[in-house]
């Protein structure tokens, strides 16, 4: 068969057109074989696999039980030494609200020292100078400005 130029077979260049309702023409390619194996599952001849993951599930299991113990002290320290600073914080932040508390209250200014006992009693609601301070200030803000007396009467 010769070349006939853009990639063409001669025996294609040289086909006729077919008549309306003829029988259809030969393809221009056989069909190739296709190929096909069925699989099925097979045990494994080779058992040094078989022993490294049994080997490396029973090495990770050491190596976890050893470290559990350690991590749980870690956490627990860890919790002891939040829980150690939260309460450090709340203590020097209720000092500086009685101490800006008792300042205000001392120059005149009682509206902002029943703002700062108000924020102090939410840290310690029972401690006592902080309960006596203020049922003081809120009885002037009641008897002298007619304001807060609602809060006075929860409070006694």
């Amino acid at each position: 068969m010769g070349y006939m130029g853009l990639g063409l077979q001669k025996w294609i260049y040289g086909m006729r057109p077919r008549k309306p309702f003829s029988m259809q023409r030969k393809g221009s390619f056989t069909a190739i074989p296709t190929y096909s194996r069925k699989f099925k599952l097979q045990y494994s001849n080779n058992k040094g696999s078989y022993n490294f993951g049994i080997i490396l599930f029973l090495v990770m299991v050491l190596v976890i039980t050893l470290y559990i113990p350690s991590w749980l002290d870690h956490s627990r320290l860890q919790h002891k030494q939040e829980l150690a600073w939260a309460i450090k914080k709340d203590r020097d932040a209720f000092n500086f609200l009685i101490k800006s508390g008792k300042q205000r209250l001392n120059k005149g200014r009682i509206s902002g020292a029943y703002s700062e006992f108000k924020l102090a009693y939410a840290i310690k609601p029972k401690d006592k100078e902080l309960n006596q301070l203020l049922l003081d200030t809120l009885g002037i803000l009641c008897l002298d400005y007619d304001r807060h007396c609602d809060d006075l009467l929860k409070l006694e």
